[in-house]
């Protein structure tokens, strides 16, 4: 597991505090803290940095539930390095239990693959209600998690899928680059998921820059949203470019001991930790 760059392990209590939370009428709901995982363009890095954010938190101690919301490719069980018995896909028309999609990591982290039926089903598109009916079919899997972090990719039919929306569960827009085409996929992408689910919370993470150019990149994306949609975000981070982790990862060494101590996934352990103690970026010094 990756090192923690401080003793931050949540006690149990902590944990459970987590899981509690107050819906958008303002009453008490629970559910896990819950990050869906995506970008308004390919290429951004969401299945790299959704692998990151879960195994540190796990490393800390966090039960986290990771799902790969791809059906068509599902490449988080590559990244990995595990050979899943199923697919969350086989799940449709009820041909298989959730509990039977689930291919444990370690102790504390617990993968749903993507991809194509892994049981012996044919391979067929699924449409938005199917993919919805077995996302909803996955929610009994939180129940024993403190953290689900989803990898939506950049297709917008799966993030609309995994949406529940529960008080706990937001958004994490991913972008990768300072240029206008990928600042404007990243607002793009916000202004999509606003007008479906209006109060429905936004972080931006920037992948591939360090803090500055990340809290740049942030900036002109907060200002589009703050002027256009009437809504601030919030910058959840940045995950710095880390050529010694790519290299490691081409070499074919196992993913948890090419990331460990590695300065994406220091940068990704304090992401996730300032996330679940729902902190925001300090600004200060950037």
């Amino acid at each position: 597991m990756l090192a923690p760059s401080a003793p931050s392990t949540p006690t149990r209590s902590q944990a459970d505090a987590l899981r509690v939370g107050r819906d958008r009428s303002g009453s008490e709901s629970t559910g896990p803290a819950t990050l869906l995982m995506a970008s308004g363009r390919g290429g951004s890095g969401t299945t790299l940095v959704s692998t990151l954010l879960a195994v540190s938190a796990a490393g800390n101690g966090v039960r986290v539930l990771l799902i790969d919301a791809d059906d068509l490719v599902g490449p988080l069980a590559l990244t990995l390095g595990v050979t899943p018995r199923a697919s969350w896909t086989d799940l449709r028309g009820g041909r298989t239990a959730p509990a039977d999609v689930v291919t444990p990591v370690s102790t504390t982290l617990t993968f749903v693959a993507g991809g194509a039926p892994l049981r012996g089903g044919e391979a067929m598109t699924m449409n938005a209600p199917e993919r919805k009916a077995c996302m909803r079919r996955l929610s009994v899997l939180a129940d024993d998690a403190d953290l689900v972090v989803v990898d939506c990719g950049a297709r917008f039919d799966s993030l609309l899928a995994a949406i529940a929306p529960h008080a706990n569960e937001r958004l994490v827009a991913i972008s990768s680059g300072s240029d206008p085409i990928g600042l404007a996929a990243t607002y793009a992408l916000c202004k999509a998921v606003g007008q479906r689910h209006s109060a429905f919370p936004v972080d931006v993470l920037v992948n591939h820059h360090d803090v500055r150019e990340a809290t740049r990149c942030f900036d002109a994306i907060d200002a589009g949203a703050r002027q256009f949609l009437g809504r601030p975000l919030r910058l959840a981070g940045a995950v710095p470019t880390d050529s010694t982790l790519d290299a490691a990862l081409r070499a074919g060494m196992p993913f948890l001991d090419a990331a460990a101590g590695s300065p994406a996934a220091v940068a990704a352990h304090e992401i996730v930790m300032r996330m679940l103690a729902n902190r925001p970026l300090p600004r200060s010094g950037v």
